[in-house]
């Protein structure tokens, strides 16, 4: 089984798949991730392509989206944020949902199984902290990278660009590190449903999130269904 987290954005957007065996260990782990910087696309899973290739906005979506939905094309269950965050100019909020909006509806097309997790809820996941910033995701991940804490084959960004700035973070390495948060809460709640972990043995900042009822999940996230066609 395939499945893949996304962090979706009109510049920069990061794709992780993992590969998983029956128990939802990691066998196989991809990055992928985009990059205006022409000396950082000789790094592995990272494609460069330059705003003055594209006459206009939509050519440049096309293009972001092709390679998106091809990378994602044999997972089985994604995870993308539940809605768009767009820092910048107001207008930029509305390009970002467009975005967004259209690669969610062809994976729904697809035959996708997808979870679309709040920021928060998310990070809160990965991180502890609901409203962690990009310094402490990037410190997340090489702490569980140090202890090994979700198997032997691990997310490597000792290559990519260094995240330096807690709210704006470093492209492509944050959107990465965002994507790679996404699959691995996803990946837990797969072995939550799937028996494979009990609830009751998380830690319980975790079993707040998925036990918490909300206007989208009423029963809560742990009782509730994926999405799908």
């Amino acid at each position: 089984m395939k499945i893949a987290g996304l962090d979706l954005s009109i510049t920069s957007s990061g794709v992780v798949i993992e590969e998983v065996d029956e128990k939802f260990n990691i066998t196989k782990l991809e990055r992928h991730g985009f990059t205006t910087v022409k000396k950082n696309a000789i790094l592995p899973g990272i494609e460069f392509y330059s705003y003055k290739d594209y006459n206009n906005v939509y050519q440049r979506y096309s293009f972001l989206e092709d390679r998106i939905l091809d990378w994602c094309k044999d997972c089985d269950y994604i995870a993308v944020e539940a809605f768009a965050l767009s820092r910048g100019k107001s207008g930029k909020v509305f390009d970002l949902a467009e975005f967004e909006g259209y690669i969610k509806q062809m994976l729904f097309r697809y035959g996708k199984k997808l979870r679309f997790y709040p920021p928060n809820q998310n990070k809160k996941i990965f991180s502890n902290y609901g409203n962690a910033d990009k310094i402490r995701m990037r410190d997340t991940l090489l702490e569980m990278n140090k202890k090994k804490s979700y198997g032997n084959i691990l997310l490597d960004v000792s290559d990519l660009p260094p995240v330096k700035d807690g709210k704006k973070g470093a492209a492509p390495t944050s959107d990465i590190i965002d994507a790679f948060s996404l699959c691995e809460s996803l990946r837990l709640e797969l072995k939550l449903k799937f028996g494979i972990e009990n609830l009751n043995n998380q830690p319980k900042y975790i079993q707040e999130v998925f036990i918490t009822k909300t206007d989208e999940h009423p029963l809560g996230l742990i009782a509730s269904d994926f999405i799908y066609k």
